[in-house]
């Protein structure tokens, strides 16, 4: 799924929001985000390659620096996002109708495999480093139309999926556990946990009062949510809503802009204060 790109453009627009502000010690001022090895973005998500020498930069998840004799220093200045780290296994699993125990037991591998990506980072030289957990997944159009019932049990919070979101909520319990052990682990570095989930909640509480549309994606044909796991958008024929900026969905799997905006608001709220500048 391409969720985790959409997420990975949140990120550039929450860091673009924390850069804006200061701290005690100094103000945060990032100017590009670093992905994978080599390529660099700017906050339009342009690409610049290679970086550019000298200049803060944002890390991603699964950064490798490919001139060792800098990375040391260049990380100590940089702000480390681990990003969602194998969500597509969860993605994966749920469409494959695997049941909520056999979902909860990957739990623990997912939640390690962003923690050991936490700490090389940490261990090649970043002193900040911010996890996020996960949106509450049963909010998705995507699954709320896969698995659409006329059992009213299975529906909570805004006609979410109730299995899902608890899926979502029980690893990042063991995420923010786990966050917790490594920043004992290493007490040198600032390990943030971004509370995506909290952050979702605000942004329908947002929509909400603004009249925005929260149920039926803005691209995309047909049931209750405006979605077709087998005709979804970008493919011929499927429609994308005149007015994406009035929604929250934006294609049954991927929210959209406004979205983003308002979740990456309430995170920079909630990020800043945990955010120590020391450069």
């Amino acid at each position: 799924m391409a969720s985790s790109m959409k997420f990975m453009f949140l990120v550039v627009a929450c860091l673009f929001v924390l850069s804006q502000y200061s701290v005690a010690q100094k103000s945060c001022s990032y100017d590009y985000m670093f992905e994978g090895r080599y390529a660099t973005r700017d906050y339009n998500g342009n690409l610049i390659n290679p970086p550019p020498p000298n200049r803060p930069m944002y890390i991603a998840a699964n950064s490798v620096c490919h001139n060792p004799a800098d990375c040391s220093e260049k990380l100590e200045t940089s702000l480390a996002f681990i990003g969602l780290v194998s969500q597509n296994f969860y993605n994966d699993a749920i469409l494959q109708r695997k049941t909520i125990p056999e979902l909860k037991s990957m739990i623990p591998v997912v939640v390690s495999s962003a923690i050991d990506i936490a700490r090389e980072q940490i261990d090649s030289g970043s002193q900040r480093v911010i996890i996020p957990g996960y949106i509450p997944l049963g909010c998705l159009p995507i699954y709320k139309t896969v698995f659409q019932t006329k059992n009213l049990a299975a529906y909570g919070l805004s006609h979410c999926v109730k299995r899902f979101n608890y899926l979502t909520r029980s690893h990042n319990e063991q995420l923010q556990a786990a966050i917790a052990k490594l920043a004992r682990e290493r007490p040198n570095a600032e390990v943030i946990y971004a509370d995506f989930y909290n952050a979702y909640l605000y942004l329908l509480r947002v929509a909400r009062r603004n009249g925005f549309e929260i149920k039926k994606a803005c691209c995309g044909r047909g049931g209750d949510y405006n979605y077709n796991i087998k005709r979804t958008c970008g493919a011929t024929d499927i429609p994308q809503c005149p007015d994406p900026e009035r929604h929250v969905n934006f294609d049954g799997v991927n929210l959209s802009e406004i979205s983003h905006k308002i979740m990456a608001s309430r995170l920079a709220t909630l990020i800043l204060p945990k955010l120590q500048c020391r450069f």
